[in-house]
């Protein structure tokens, strides 16, 4: 078999790693080879329009369904491990979502600086991230500001997720993953077939039961422990030749023992000194044992989180127009109870953490197609969320218990259009507009109670609590130990509410030359991702955040190199933020939201696969970045018994991060895939891959305190597979971190014991799975 037909078989049936171009929406009617390629046409919506990826003058990583099902990626967190400059990890309140170095912490008050969409729906909150991928046709990751066609909240990126759709004829999988280590089993099943002349139905099904890989001494339990089903119905219909309807409805249900794989971790000066609090903890070591939520005081850590997801596109095919409605509606409930030291110790406590979010969104939009040089894309949107948020936390220290309410509600409009003429054949300009205008409603409440009767602390005429048992030992008045004792944690009393009007225009510009084997590009853009009110702040005086804002300048190429054998895109950016939402740990008990001035991200993107010899495909991505506060003043210094910060302002209160980096941005990030394919028999295929996983150093905290710099690394995963010529069937093995590289992903100081001590969020250690697949049609 000669190399080019290998390598467009070869292909069909794989996706790069870390963003090659490598999705095609459906390879049995939308794939092309084209110019004698040994690829596919990748077709991606990455302009709300079906294009080639080489067409598109965006930084695009994209990966396809079977390469999601190949390496088990069933979420945001583990896609974000094969992609340059993008990660996903979690923190003990929720998700952080990064890009180029950029990204916002866990607030229920954030919207997010990487936009998810999902099937054209926007899906703003953080905990979205649970859900768990199922029957995707593709993922796009988009870097860089995406605000024209997507709206705010795409300051750094968006990630792009479409569902598989409903077919003309049978068609369907099974995929089983079973893994060995932490004894998870995946099943992934959709079926999909017309049930009348102009209706089609899918139906896909999940279910994961997820062993944990954490070893909780004190709970018994092995964390975070999943029990997962998801299910989603889609039907399409054909009423007439020129419309088709598509409507989708999703439910998600994930039960958890445990809330987050944090452990503790102190510094070695601490280690060594035999400190009596070091018996008390258990475990400081870094490693796949922690010892937290104590039984015996009634601390547990599980929770539930429940998700309803319906989504209605209609098209009506104009002829050289076509309208698009786009209908969302998507809710939530997260009800969760967790350790807040992450440690044995008895400190801070959240018996309860319930979180409710309702969203209802309305696009409009007119597409283009002329036989002319001038094309567009126009429409409105609207949308509107609620969220509510109650949570209890108990600092033992204080006998003490805040209860807080926090609810905002959201109401957006917008206007936008994107228009691209073609000035030759050669040469094409696109200008994209985008006017967006955002109502919110803020409100929060924060009252400490007594930890037993409830009682509202001010109100007490004594109150006891071991922080003040040697001075006091009778205790103090309600209202003074609620100003003094409270108020030296950062706590206070208060009800609070707030309106906040913001109006944005987001234009972009985009030059782009074709030649038939490249395409250059060249970008300016802005964006914006809407201010808000602080949910997790404990005083007052921090509830109102402002709105950032971005420029991106970017230019790019992608190239087609050896005859179509090998594909190479290369983008290099510099974006420039002012406000900069970030969220800051108080040293105390809680964080707040800071506006952190200006910062400036720039570097390079590369990707690309090669079909370097018979049977043998290498794919591929490397991102190299350079991120830097230009203006941040009065942060948070790290605290170290053993280190001191650089950078400590005149007063000693506060840090100067002017010229430092930010967490999560390692300069270099990237990975390597070899891919081979050998005939075993007539009806029997071999399939062997090798990645290479690697992140240059970062800090896995804000205060970029060294202690939490996680060192470079290179992970390694591998796949071995044997499969039925014909596609039917499929048998394999998958290792991941063969190497059992033990990483952190995030950090914070362990609340109210002092210098010294760390909450850490660990990776998964190594783990081997069997996989089976079968598909029919």
């Amino acid at each position: 078999m000669n190399r080019k037909y290998i390598a467009t078989k070869v292909a069909i049936a794989i996706s790069t790693v870390l963003g090659g171009p490598v999705l095609a929406q459906n390879i049995d009617t939308q794939s092309e080879t084209v110019n004698d390629s040994a690829f596919e046409v990748i077709l991606v919506t990455a302009q709300k329009r079906v294009q080639n990826v080489k067409e598109v003058p965006i930084s695009i990583s994209s990966m396809n369904q079977e390469k999601l099902l190949e390496a088990n990626i069933s979420d945001s967190e583990e896609l974000s491990t094969y992609i340059s400059n993008f990660s996903v990890n979690q923190s003990g309140q929720g998700f952080n979502v990064i890009m180029r170095g950029l990204g916002s912490g866990p607030n229920q008050g954030f919207e997010q600086t990487v936009g998810t969409f999902v099937d054209g729906i926007y899906r703003g909150r953080g905990h979205l991230m649970r859900s768990a991928f199922l029957d995707l046709e593709r993922v796009e990751v988009l870097r860089g500001p995406q605000s024209a066609l997507f709206g705010k909240n795409t300051t750094a990126g968006a990630l792009n997720l479409t569902n598989a759709k409903p077919t003309k004829g049978l068609q369907g999988y099974v995929n089983l993953n079973y893994d060995f280590d932490f004894e998870t089993t995946t099943v992934e099943t959709a079926v999909s077939n017309s049930l009348s002349d102009n209706v089609q139905g899918r139906i896909a099904l999940k279910y994961v039961d997820e062993g944990g890989y954490i070893e909780n001494a004190l709970s018994g339990n092995d964390e975070v422990a999943h029990e997962t089903l998801l299910g989603r119905l889609t039907l399409a219909w054909q009423p007439t030749d020129k419309v088709d309807v598509v409507l989708s409805a999703q439910h998600d249900q994930d039960d958890f023992i445990g809330y987050s794989v944090g452990q503790t971790f102190v510094e070695p000066a601490i280690a060594s000194s035999g400190a009596p609090i070091l018996s008390l903890i258990g475990d400081y070591v870094i490693d796949d044992k922690v010892r937290k939520a104590n039984p015996d005081i009634g601390e547990e850590q599980k929770g539930s989180f429940e998700a309803s997801h319906v989504t209605l596109n209609i098209e009506y095919d104009m002829e050289d127009t076509m309208l698009t409605s786009t209908t969302g509606y998507q809710s939530y409930e997260l009800i969760q109870s967790n350790d807040g030291d992450q440690s044995a110790l008895a400190l801070i406590y959240r018996p309860l953490g319930n979180e409710e979010y309702v969203q209802l969104s309305q696009e409009f939009r007119l597409t283009s197609a002329f036989d002319s040089a001038f094309n567009y894309i126009a429409g409105v949107y609207y949308q509107t969320s609620d969220l509510d948020y109650l949570e209890e936390f108990t600092v033992y220290a204080l006998n003490s218990t805040g209860n807080r309410d926090f609810r905002v509600d959201s109401d957006t409009a917008a206007i936008f259009a994107q228009f691209d003429y073609d000035f030759s054949e050669n040469w094409q300009a696109t200008l994209g507009l985008r006017y967006s205008k955002e109502d919110k409603d803020g409100y929060r409440k924060l009252i400490s109670v007594d930890a037993a009767t409830g009682t509202p602390i001010v109100d007490m005429p004594l109150v006891t609590a071991p922080a003040i048992a040697n001075s006091y030992p009778d205790g103090l008045p309600g209202a003074i130990f609620s100003s003094v004792v409270l108020g030296g944690q950062n706590i206070f009393d208060h009800e609070i509410s707030a309106q906040r009007t913001e109006n944005n225009f987001t234009p972009a510009l985009n030059i782009k030359y074709k030649m038939e084997d490249a395409m250059l590009y060249a970008s300016v853009s802005s964006g914006a991702k809407a201010g808000g009110f602080d949910s997790r702040a404990n005083n007052p005086t921090d509830f109102e955040f402002e709105d950032e804002e971005v420029i991106s300048t970017e230019v790019g190429t992608k190239l087609t190199l050896d005859d179509g054998s090998a594909d190479i895109n290369i983008a290099i950016f510099n974006m420039v933020f002012e406000n900069l939402q970030t969220s800051v740990y108080d040293g105390s008990t809680g964080f707040f939201v800071e506006n952190a001035g200006e910062a400036t991200s720039r570097g390079l993107e590369l990707d690309g696969r090669w079909a370097f010899a018979n049977n043998w495909i290498a794919s591929g991505s490397l991102g190299l970045l350079d991120f830097k506060w230009d203006e941040f003043e009065g942060a948070k210094c790290f605290q170290s018994v053993t280190k001191t910060p650089d950078n400590i302002e005149e007063g000693g209160e506060s840090c100067d991060y002017t010229g430092k980096t930010n967490a999560f941005a390692p300069k270099v990030s990237g990975s390597v895939n070899i891919e081979y394919y050998t005939e075993l028999s007539d009806s029997i295929e071999l399939k062997a891959s090798i990645d290479l996983i690697h992140k240059s150093d970062f800090y896995t905290n804000a205060d970029l305190n060294p202690w939490t710099m996680q060192e470079a690394y290179t992970k390694v995963n591998a796949r071995i597979a044997l499969l039925d010529m014909e596609g039917s069937w499929q048998v394999a093995l998958l290792g991941k971190n063969l190497t059992d590289e033990i990483t952190l992903n995030y950090s914070t100081d362990m609340p109210l014991v002092g210098a010294g001590f760390y909450n850490v969020m660990a990776d998964p250690g190594r783990s081997v799975s069997l996989q089976f697949s079968y598909n029919f049609e």
